[in-house]
């Protein structure tokens, strides 16, 4: 029987904000600057035909058929769609923020004339609002409500964005067979992935499944390549420098766990290899001889021509 994981994905998505106060939008413009990704709107025609435009239904992961038999073959090691050659990802919604009280069609309304649209939906209350809120939570309408006085409601907003951004990646992440990434998948390591990318300003990070290491770039567009191994498969890339005639250097710090290769472009080691670069090994907390290693990538060792969240970001900014 085949292992199925979903593998790490992340990329920044838009927002959506709709209130028919000019003044509350304009703070919240301060809170979430991003005006490339953040769209605010005060008329909800105008926002729903906005949503419509950038709808993206959640990829379907079919389990039979040709594609999947050509897996099972042994054809590749992951099904889905690659996010990271879509160049339009960054446009997908991945929340919705709605104020109650606004005439004409009020917020639940609007978020039921949404509700085939695959995204989170946050509905702001003003002094009145708060059972029709709890009716349209029950009822499945919306994920989240907050009350527009609260003194911790920007606070609030921002996590349970930042949330949807994460559960927006998820639900669009490749799933790997073979076993081949299940380490990645394991919360330990997804915890390790997140404090990285969070202190090294990682904007974007993707799982390659040829190489099976996750591929990440900063603000700037700048790669780093991240490698986890579980004591498998440190026993595996052993046996592979060994079996290939590799350096005993290097095997011998593999065993030791003294150093980690980073076999970019590749899987594991290739004797045609004339550098190989290593760094040192740090343990996965809570987990007994897994490790990983994080290293920046020349430029030209990532595909050409990939979109990036910078180089979108910089033609939005040529076009505007």
């Amino acid at each position: 029987m085949s292992s199925f994981v979903t593998q790490p994905l992340f990329y920044p998505a838009s927002a959506v904000f709709l209130d028919d106060s000019a003044d509350f939008l304009d703070g919240l413009r301060g809170v979430f600057r991003d005006r490339q990704l953040n769209r605010f709107f005060m008329q909800p025609e105008a926002a729903l035909d906005f949503m419509r435009s950038r709808d993206r239904s959640v990829p379907l992961i079919r389990m039979a058929g040709e594609g999947y038999s050509r897996v099972e073959r042994g054809g590749g090691n992951a099904l889905g769609k690659d996010a990271l050659c879509d160049p339009t990802r960054f446009e997908e919604v991945a929340a919705v923020v709605v104020d109650y009280e606004m005439p004409g069609m009020d917020g639940v309304q609007f978020l039921e004339s949404i509700s085939d649209i695959v995204c989170t939906k946050i509905l702001l209350t003003g002094a009145a609002g708060d059972r029709q809120a709890v009716d349209a939570f029950n009822a499945g309408l919306i994920d989240i409500y907050l009350r527009k006085g609260d003194a911790v409601m920007p606070t609030a907003l921002a996590g349970a964005l930042r949330e949807a951004n994460k559960k927006h990646c998820r639900l669009r992440g490749c799933i790997g067979v073979h076993d081949v990434g299940a380490t990645y998948c394991d919360p330990r390591v997804v915890q390790v992935l997140d404090d990285l990318a969070a202190r090294g300003n990682f904007v974007e990070y993707y799982w390659r499944p040829e190489q099976d290491a996750v591929l990440l770039f900063d603000a700037a567009g700048k790669p780093s390549v991240f490698v986890a191994w579980d004591a498998d498969e440190w026993a595996f890339q052993c046996d592979t420098v060994a079996d290939a005639g590799g350096p005993d250097w290097m095997r011998k710090g593999m065993e030791k766990r003294s150093l980690m290769p980073l076999f970019w472009p590749d899987q594991a080691y290739r004797p045609n290899r004339a550098v190989v670069p290593t760094a040192q090994p740090i343990p996965v907390p809570g987990w007994e001889r897994a490790f990983y290693s994080l290293a920046p990538l020349d430029a030209s060792a990532v595909e050409a021509g990939l979109s990036t969240y910078a180089s979108w970001r910089q033609r939005r900014r040529q076009l505007h």
